[in-house]
């Protein structure tokens, strides 16, 4: 990620408002506090005049919680990996930025005020993206680059599905009813699975789309659509004959089954720069994955934070939690 970028997009905490007066720390990362402070900080520099509501609050508080805690993660783990940055590649790091900003007419100073940050928890920052960038740069051979072609071509070569799929449509849209189709599902998914009914006859008999009359077939569909990516997404990833478990959309809840598989043409070399991005992003996750398995992280009571159970890179809706008010 370029280093004006990343600083851009994180959280920060400094020089142009005071921190909030401190309380117990949000969470524990390890024996690593989460300040408070600065994520009520981040939540004053986000919404500057209009107060958010109390569900907009929330959701403001889980994320940033979420992304301290994962560079609190991440420099953890890259500690145990003996990962190290010197002073001169902090201070290159600053130049960098100052340079990056200077060709957009803005002063490293004027930066600093605007977004929050001192100049420790600039340093800070570069130092973790730095350590990052030393982390993957090794990891990213050609052989690996090859590899996670191979292993995401669908994603990339222009495949193309023949998919059929069994809809659900709840009686009524909220968890209730969505649930009870979901179970629905999984006992139709069941008894395809074991042979007592077979797909093309369960969507015919089940199925609430109009593709019902053909068996639930809906025809070809690519990686790039027409179908919503909470859809895409998981059918691209079964092989021929699957099927998947039960999906949610805004449609409703799916069953679908991959009919036939005509494959892509297109070479690694047309999208290598996005191809490299993503190889990256996987390299700093399984890092991140690999410290979480490793660290326990406690919330106080009160603080909003995300459940575990529903990742960033999942299918389901992200839930909530409160400690203390589950």
């Amino acid at each position: 990620m370029p280093l004006l970028v990343a600083l851009l997009s994180a959280p920060a905490a400094g020089a142009a408002d005071a921190l909030p007066e401190k309380g117990p720390p949000a969470a524990f990362v390890g024996d690593t506090p989460i300040d408070r402070a600065a994520i009520d900080l981040v939540i004053r520099r986000l919404h500057p005049t209009a107060k958010p509501t109390s569900e907009q609050r929330m959701q403001i508080e889980a994320s940033v919680l979420e992304q301290l805690i994962d560079e609190a993660l991440l420099r953890g783990e890259l500690a145990r990996q003996l990962v190290e940055v010197a002073d001169g590649e902090i201070e290159s790091g600053v130049e960098r930025l100052r340079g990056q900003l200077a060709s957009r007419g803005i002063p490293l100073e004027a930066f600093l005020a605007e977004s929050g940050r001192d100049d420790q928890g600039l340093r800070e920052q570069i130092r973790l993206e730095v350590a990052l960038d030393k982390y993957v740069r090794p990891r990213m051979t050609a052989e690996t680059i090859e590899a996670f072609f191979e292993e995401n071509r669908r994603e990339f070569d222009g495949t193309r599905l023949r998919v059929s799929h069994i809809v659900l449509r709840p009686d009524i849209v909220d968890t209730e009813g969505i649930e009870r189709r979901v179970r629905q599902a999984e006992a139709i998914r069941r008894d395809i699975l074991q042979g007592r009914i077979t797909f093309d006859e369960a969507a015919r008999r089940f199925s609430a789309g109009p593709s019902r009359h053909s068996g639930g077939d809906m025809g070809w569909i690519m990686r790039s659509g027409p179908m919503v990516e909470v859809f895409t997404k998981p059918v691209f990833a079964l092989a021929k004959g699957e099927v998947s478990k039960p999906l949610i959309t805004p449609f409703g809840v799916h069953l679908a089954k991959v009919t036939n598989v005509e494959p892509g043409r297109i070479g690694l070399d047309a999208f290598r720069p996005r191809l490299e991005k993503m190889l990256a992003a996987k390299i700093v996750r399984d890092l991140l994955a690999k410290a979480r398995s490793s660290t326990e992280i406690t919330y106080t009571p009160g603080i909003a934070h995300f459940d575990p159970a529903t990742p960033a890179d999942g299918l389901e809706p992200r839930r909530i939690l409160v400690e203390g008010n589950q």
